[in-house]
């Protein structure tokens, strides 16, 4: 089983596009997907919930999860992950659109390629850090599953767009509680990678999702939303500058450690 787990701060208009997209892919999948759904300090609307039920059966399962106040998304992943079934983990933010056909095949195969690995999809619309982090390096793997040679490029950082994990090595995790909007939790969750020893991956191919409307669409459709979100992790950041300094010593020595054992073999 594939998990998946979204948290929401009440967008609709791109909520739904995420449900469509997932109930789209499951439909392609052979294997069974449950899908979270946890609205933060919102309560479903009509329309959310009718999307949901409409789609109900099968081997798609959803589940919505309705808290009273925003408590963050790390304190959120403390409070969800552990309810998840699937083998595989996904992280999917309500504003992240699936554009690749096969999805969930895909997911499926490069968790059988690199069972040890945390990975996300090639993200397009991020417009301050295209594709997302540079690489340490780059390899290739074929896989016999879906006969497709997949481009790996190997990095020291993921983003929570739609981060894909082991449930074996995450679910044990815990995360430092913040009311941060966004941020924290792709730092913490890649320092937790680098301290044990989890490679860390983005697709160069097959697997492609979209940040949506990009990142200055979403600015010119929802300012306020942004600028909040904006504040409250500056605000969170401000709070943390020692756990940051940690962190980028720990990708230091992952980049390192890396192109030592790179000129080894």
């Amino acid at each position: 089983m594939i998990s998946v787990y979204t948290f929401t701060l009440g967008r609709p208009l791109y909520l739904h596009k995420v449900l469509k997209a997932v109930i789209g892919a499951a439909a392609e999948y052979e294997g069974s997907i449950e899908h979270h759904i946890c609205f933060q300090a919102v309560e479903p609307d009509a329309s959310t919930v009718e999307l949901i039920e409409q789609a109900r059966g099968g081997r798609l399962g959803f589940r919505i999860h309705s808290w009273s106040e925003n408590i963050g998304i790390s304190a959120g992943m403390n409070r969800i992950v552990p309810q998840l079934r699937g083998n595989l983990i996904i992280k999917m933010d309500d504003d992240c659109l699936i554009r690749s056909d096969d999805f969930f095949s895909h997911v499926a195969a490069i968790a059988e390629l690199k069972p040890r690995a945390v990975f996300s999809p090639f993200p397009v619309g991020l417009v301050q850090d295209p594709g997302g982090p540079p690489a340490v390096d780059r390899h290739v793997v074929h896989s016999r599953r879906t006969d497709t040679y997949y481009t790996f490029r190997r990095v020291d950082h993921v983003g929570g767009l739609c981060r894909i994990a082991p449930s074996e090595i995450v679910r044990s995790w815990v995360m430092e509680p913040n009311v941060s909007i966004g941020g924290s939790d792709d730092n913490q969750h890649s320092a937790l990678c680098l301290a044990h020893g989890v490679d860390m991956f983005y697709l160069e191919n097959a697997l492609v999702v979209e940040h949506l409307e990009s990142s200055l669409g979403q600015r010119a459709r929802y300012g306020e939303y942004l600028t909040t979100k904006e504040r409250s992790r500056h605000d969170y950041r401000s709070r943390s500058l020692f756990q940051r300094g940690v962190t980028r010593v720990e990708r230091g020595v992952y980049k390192i450690t890396t192109r030592l054992r790179r000129l080894s073999q």
